[in-house]
């Protein structure tokens, strides 16, 4: 009976107690808070490209989409050191 009216008092005091309010749910990108399921352009590493925010085991995340943004002009590839200059080809040696 001791432990009862022991208990009772601090059960009570936790029913009733107010809950902690939850957040909902965000991901944080380029200073701004963005919902579940809203896109981002995102730059990572120098690179920039299109991401969603997603929840993942109960924590949100950025999930890629593209590899580049809307509107992002993509850079062509740098040429390549061994690629001839176009031109005439020479058909007899030439001297230095």
């Amino acid at each position: 009976m001791a432990i009862r009216s022991v208990l009772c008092p601090i059960g009570l005091a936790l029913a009733l107690a107010p809950a902690p309010v939850v957040a909902a749910p965000a991901c944080l990108a380029n200073g701004k808070s963005f919902e579940v399921g809203e896109t981002a352009c995102l730059t990572v590493g120098g690179k920039s490209h299109l991401a969603r925010c997603d929840m993942v085991l109960n924590n949100t995340s950025w999930t890629k989409i593209k590899d580049e943004c809307p509107g992002e002009v993509p850079k062509p590839h740098p040429t390549s050191i061994s690629t001839p200059a176009s031109g005439p080809v020479p058909t007899e040696p030439t001297e230095n």
